[in-house]
């Protein structure tokens, strides 16, 4: 390949210049040849003059082509690094909320706890709560509980968690597990992102509520059933057979209609996460999306 040479291009103006002289020398018929020579020399120092000005030419536009390809480089490298700063700012804000958030409930337990130790006797003490029609448990027998990650569970959380076990204890019905954080830990970066343990179990308390309430619908004979439950009863009678019989099921449409969650862009993103937790299965049938315990 080329390169421009400026040593070369000042002899060639030289060389020019000279020729010129030439020309204005040769005034007389006996110079004519000599004119028509300096005339081909000249024309033959115009071309290399042509060639090392297209050569310079190109050597600018390539070191303009550099430059602008470093300098895009740098920007991409810039734009990298600020994405990975604004990440780690938001990671560590995270962590500092979830820090509190546990510091707080820590101590609340430890006060829970030193303000209730004489009430714990009694509660150990009193009898063991007999099942309600072998549905549920008198609201009267419900005290507040530690669970196991830490937390205090409320009057009402601990009473649904309770009609969840006596239901699946009457109806056989697989309910999900609460997951903890150790198994959040062990998902994917790139699956949960942002998530959290109480975000998943959030979904999974909709779920579990979703299939308490369709299977105890399910269990009634048809002709006791409102129209509404009618409708609907027969609907999952045609599901049943697509996935097949025995098989516990819910789909989208169920956990919004029972389970009080919203099946949003948010839920569609915690499923993976139930079925990478062993929690949940699914099954594409007949163009729809079933969602199976484990």
């Amino acid at each position: 390949m080329s390169t421009f040479n400026l040593e070369k291009m000042v002899g060639t103006i030289d060389k020019l210049s000279t020729s010129l002289d030439v020309m204005l020398c040769c005034k007389d018929s006996e110079g004519g040849q000599e004119i028509l020579e300096t005339c081909e020399q000249l024309d033959s120092l115009i071309m290399s003059f042509d060639d090392q000005i297209s050569i310079l030419k190109d050597a600018l536009i390539k070191e303009k082509n550099a430059r602008q390809s470093s300098f895009q480089r740098q920007l991409d490298e810039l734009k990298t690094i600020e994405e990975r700063c604004n990440h780690m700012i938001v990671y560590i804000q995270l962590n500092t909320e979830l820090e509190t958030q546990q510091y707080t409930q820590s101590h609340e337990i430890k006060e829970y706890k030193g303000n209730n130790s004489n009430n714990m006797a009694n509660i150990s003490m009193s009898p063991v709560p007999k099942w309600k029609d072998g549905h549920s448990l008198s609201e009267n027998t419900i005290h507040h509980t530690t669970i196991s990650n830490g937390t205090i569970m409320s009057n009402s959380m601990m009473g649904q968690s309770l009609k969840s076990q006596a239901a699946k204890q009457v109806l056989d019905i697989p309910l999900l597990k609460s997951v903890n954080n150790d198994e959040m830990d062990s998902v994917p970066k790139y699956m949960k992102g942002r998530l959290t343990s109480l975000n998943v179990n959030v979904v999974i308390d909709g779920i579990n509520i979703a299939l308490e309430n369709k299977y105890e619908i399910l269990q009634k004979p048809r002709n006791l059933l409102k129209k509404k439950d009618q409708d609907i009863y027969n609907t999952w009678k045609i599901q049943q057979n697509d996935v097949g019989q025995g098989q516990y099921f819910v789909t989208a449409d169920d956990i919004s209609r029972f389970g009080e969650t919203k099946v949003d862009k948010t839920t569609l993103n915690i499923i993976p996460i139930l079925r990478h937790l062993k929690r949940l299965k699914e099954s594409r049938t007949g163009g729809f999306v079933y969602y199976l315990p484990y």
